[in-house]
């Protein structure tokens, strides 16, 4: 005896589950992308900041031995524009012995010992989003 199947309604309901299951990895993938992009920018910020951040410190470091008692200097170094696509500040401060390089969120503090006592060191910082210049004024404590 033989049986008889009908197939039509099986193609119609695959149809249907194959369509729904590409929209919903669409949409899925559409809610993630913020997810998926977020860790690596935040690994080139940090990444960036410490390369900023350690430029600064051995800039300072090679004040502080450079200059004489009673000397001061003005240095101009030039950052980059932005980190990731964001804006970022630097400040240094000697009465705190740091550099800090901070953006919204995120702040990289950079110690460079010992300066307080040498050095009395001030800096004129433009914003980076209008060329990333700044300017480093010392003068060493008689």
């Amino acid at each position: 005896m033989f049986l008889l199947t009908d197939r039509r309604g099986v193609s119609s309901l695959l149809f249907i589950i194959m369509t729904m299951s590409a929209f919903i990895m669409f949409i899925a993938t559409l809610q993630l992308y913020n997810v998926m992009t977020d860790a690596p920018k935040k690994v080139v910020i940090r990444h960036q900041f410490d390369d900023i951040g350690n430029i600064l410190a051995n800039d300072v470091v090679g004040i502080v031995l450079s200059l004489p008692h009673g000397g001061k200097i003005e240095y101009t170094e030039i950052l980059p524009v932005d980190v990731a696509g964001q804006g970022y500040w630097v400040e240094l401060n000697s009465s705190k012995e740091s550099v800090n390089v901070s953006t919204f969120g995120y702040t990289a503090r950079y110690i460079i010992g010992g300066i307080k006592y040498e050095i009395n060191m001030s800096s004129s910082i433009n914003a980076t989003s209008s060329g990333g210049k700044i300017v480093i004024k010392a003068n060493r404590l008689i």
